[in-house]
């Protein structure tokens, strides 16, 4: 490990090494002397910039989460204006055709 770097695993399982960052102070301390008095109190500017990150970290974690729900909410809406059926008439169709297809591949068996 070099100086001044930090290693990480990837999701594919490797290794990735990376310069570390620095982060000038300016660049959020407004942001946190702004809002010491309701959230960040007597903390210090580090505890604050782990806080910043972590807080964001999770808004983007959700906000993704909401895109792809709203993703296969959209493919579902499409689908019931294609076959212009409601969600009750889908459903029923859904639940036809499983049984068919579940007779049909024990038949197979």
């Amino acid at each position: 490990m070099l100086n001044n770097t930090s290693s990480y695993a990837t999701n594919d399982g490797t290794l990735v090494e990376v310069e570390d960052l620095n982060v000038r102070a300016d660049r959020f301390a407004n942001f946190v002397e702004m809002h010491r008095k309701d959230y960040f109190e007597e903390h210090s500017l580090t505890w604050c910039l782990d806080e910043i990150i972590t807080r964001g970290v999770a808004e983007i974690t959700r906000q993704i989460k909401t895109a792809q729900v709203r993703a296969e909410q959209k493919a579902a809406g499409d689908l019931l204006k294609d076959f212009n059926m409601s969600p009750k008439e889908a459903a029923e169709f859904l639940r036809k055709a499983l049984a068919e297809l579940a007779t049909k591949s024990n038949g197979t068996k």
